[in-house]
């Protein structure tokens, strides 16, 4: 559980700082994504959602340093995150775009 909801106080009306892609910055989008309710709180999960596409493509700008095997898994979560942002923007489905990130998270992509 994250420490914004041990302490019983997500704010949904706002985004959140997205500092990366990890595990636990995906499960708590995914989290966030569950309890927003007002058209509000997606336009703020979309941008929480493109500022991790923007460092997973930051990362993958400097591909020298990277092997062939993370090249792959950072290719595919890009893609799975563009996915929820569109599930979230496009098809208004914050719930499937949640389940999107936590199955990314649970088969540790």
């Amino acid at each position: 559980m994250s420490r914004e909801l041990e302490c019983g106080r997500m704010d949904l009306d706002d985004a959140m700082d997205v500092l990366g892609f990890d595990n636990a910055t995906l499960a708590l989008i995914a989290q966030r994504l569950e309890a927003s309710r007002r058209d509000e709180h997606l336009i703020y999960r979309e941008a929480e959602l493109d500022e991790v596409w923007r460092l997973i493509d930051l990362r993958l700008a400097d591909r020298a340093h990277l092997s062939d095997a993370e090249i792959g898994r950072l290719t595919r979560l890009r893609e799975i995150v563009n996915e929820a942002h569109d599930l979230v923007g496009v098809a208004y489905q914050p719930a499937a775009a949640a389940r999107k990130l936590r199955h990314a998270v649970e088969n540790e992509i």
